[in-house]
């Protein structure tokens, strides 16, 4: 009797394939893939990060999709979740995510998975719309607040990263290249990996001066210098 039981746990095949399921499993599967596109434009429109950038972006409809697939296949067997959790237990992700925004809308992704996988899909839908419509509404608010407090648009981020070998470039020596051109500099973060530094300044330009100078300035500086650019009144 125990033996029974056990293999009818350890059993891969526990809820058979059939026409209903599959199309359940396809159902959720759209879903999943309109809402991995609707994340992901949300944070390329809503989202005030500053270093994810593209690749977030790019990472968000993939990752929804993946993690719908995974759970569709393993939530019939408990012998593929356990499998899994022990596949998870051995991988390392060494990716930094410097920007906590950036793991807000990560884990929206994977919950939007997990929920659509899951074949819970008004809940999910309800829920992940709800979320949406919040971030939306903070970014609205966000960028009237922006309006409203900056008086011109010769405020600008500048994301900066060079090699960590070169030591002709420091932080110092940068502040004393835009200080040329610029009224006020702040500093918004500096990272440092074994290999890169990256350097995050908000600037505001001096009457007179562009962007454009403050560029050839940086790169007759150092040609080095990895350089982007966004507007401190828009989101970036």
């Amino acid at each position: 009797m125990q033996d029974q039981l056990l293999e009818r746990i350890l059993s891969p095949n526990i809820v058979p394939i059939e026409p209903a399921s599959i199309f359940q499993s396809s159902l959720s599967l759209l879903f999943a893939a309109v809402f991995g596109c609707l994340i992901a434009n949300s944070y390329k429109y809503s989202s005030q990060s500053i270093s994810g950038g593209r690749q977030i972006k790019s990472s968000l409809l993939p990752l929804t999709l993946t993690v719908c697939v995974i759970i569709t296949v393993v939530k019939s067997s408990l012998a593929l979740s356990l499998g899994l959790v022990g596949a998870l237990s051995i991988v390392r992700f060494r990716t930094p995510i410097k920007d906590p925004e950036d793991l807000v809308y990560l884990f929206l992704s994977i919950v939007s998975g997990l929920g659509f996988g899951a074949n819970q899909n008004l809940f999910t839908s309800l829920g992940v719309s709800a979320i949406l419509i919040v971030l939306t509404l903070r970014s609205t608010k966000i960028k009237r607040f922006k309006k409203n407090s900056i008086s011109s648009l010769n405020e600008f981020n500048l994301n900066l990263e060079w090699d960590k070998k070169n030591n002709e470039i420091s932080i110092s020596k940068i502040i004393d290249v835009l200080s040329k051109n610029c009224d006020h500099i702040a500093l918004i973060r500096f990272d440092q990996s074994t290999t890169n530094r990256n350097l995050v300044l908000q600037i505001g330009l001096m009457r007179g001066f562009d962007i454009q100078q403050v560029l050839d300035i940086l790169y007759d500086f150092n040609d080095k210098i990895s350089i982007q650019i966004s507007n401190s009144a828009i989101d970036y």
